[in-house]
């Protein structure tokens, strides 16, 4: 191996090491208050507290900790979320296929509003485009192996599959013979 390919390729996994945090997601989350008027379609991610771990048990299951899910509206002091995750105290995680449920707010320690993350995205982009400039560069500037001068084997072979002879003529004529006589 050349140098210069031992170069890019140090090069390339620098790159896919620095750049993997901006390939996690481009969303955060960011505090809202529990209590406030959500508005309808927002993503949320709400912390659970002690209280609703004894309120929720028997919806969610027991010991609780985080919800995650997109608000469909609120009733009275409910928060009706569409749910997407369910997490409990002992890590285990719960994909939901967007069941309605209802929430008390006095069951919310903190809530969680996921936005799209200008910075992470940016970051993702420029990401994107410097793997995209690289390639290009390298194919541009043979970053390959040059071919061999002479070819191993004979030149004149083909790859061409031979016609099969067609019989149906001589089918014909032996049947013409036949019934002719």
């Amino acid at each position: 191996m050349s140098m210069r390919f031992l170069n890019r390729r140090t090069v390339g996994m620098l790159a896919a090491a620095l750049l993997s945090p901006a390939f996690q997601a481009c969303y955060s989350y960011v505090p809202v208050d529990s209590q406030a008027t959500t508005p309808a379609g927002h993503y949320v991610e709400l912390q659970i507290s002690d209280r609703g771990r004894v309120g929720l048990g028997e919806r969610f299951g027991a010991g609780i900790r985080k919800v995650n899910g997109t608000v469909v509206g609120q009733q009275g002091n409910d928060l009706v979320l569409s749910v997407d995750l369910v997490s409990n105290i002992e890590g285990e995680i719960n994909r939901w296929s967007g069941d309605t449920a209802r929430i008390d707010r006095n069951f919310i320690g903190t809530m969680q509003e996921r936005r799209i993350s200008a910075s992470k995205t940016g970051l993702l982009v420029a990401g994107i485009g410097a793997a995209v400039y690289l390639t290009a560069a390298s194919g541009l500037l043979g970053g390959g192996t040059d071919a061999p001068d002479d070819p191993a084997g004979p030149t004149n072979q083909t790859n061409r599959v031979p016609l099969r002879p067609h019989f149906s003529h001589d089918i014909q004529f032996s049947l013409w013979r036949i019934f002719v006589r």
